[in-house]
């Protein structure tokens, strides 16, 4: 992964004007678990963000959609023709430096099988399921930074063809939407007696 993104973000450092659409199409294949994977970095800190968490969540769950369905990402018009400017850019390739030397350090089982059609479904669905969760405007601590956990393990793993992580960012999401059934049942049981 590290020297293919590399190279596109250098290619695209020769443009003149650098919109999200160029990004993307530089991306292809990977544009679509880079932009999930932007879109949840504010949630990697246990403070929840709760007016973001449902703007950027929503962003992650179409992503999962594309995922599912597309395999590209799903993006407005109006997204795809930002502008983004030169400071933003380097910015932008010092953190995807960064993302890549964390990514090479953590990912070490890689399988093809990460990289199959069934998995992309599985794991579309684990990212919308966990982005649903993000959107929640949940003044609880850690209620953004689990479910970002799990769709950054997701994104990094299929970036990296690496079926543990899959596994662990899958396994977050199915213990999430347990606690989310155990809290529902617990409630409707709760509140009648309440009132």
């Amino acid at each position: 992964m590290s020297s293919k993104l590399t190279q596109h973000l250098h290619e695209l450092r020769q443009l003149e004007v650098i919109t999200l659409e160029n990004v993307i199409e530089s991306l292809k294949d990977e544009a679509l678990l880079i932009v999930c994977l932007v879109s949840i970095l504010p949630f990697l800190q246990p403070i929840p963000l709760p007016g973001l968490s449902s703007l950027l969540g929503i962003v992650s769950l179409f992503q999962g959609i594309g995922l599912i369905f597309f395999r590209k990402p799903l993006l407005s018009q109006r997204m795809k023709k930002l502008v983004i400017s030169r400071e933003k850019f380097e910015s932008l390739c010092f953190a995807a430096e960064k993302l890549v030397k964390v990514t090479d350090a953590i990912s070490f089982y890689s399988h093809p099988l990460s990289n199959s059609r069934l998995s992309h479904i599985f794991c579309g669905i684990g990212i919308t399921l966990a982005a649903a969760f993000l959107c929640l405007p949940l003044p609880i601590p850690l209620s953004n930074f689990v479910p970002a956990l799990s769709i950054a393990l997701i994104c990094i793993g299929l970036l990296e063809q690496d079926l543990f992580l899959i596994s662990i960012g899958l396994g977050i999401v199915t213990a999430l939407i347990g606690m989310g059934i155990f809290s529902f049942t617990f409630l409707a049981e709760k509140i009648p007696h309440f009132f």
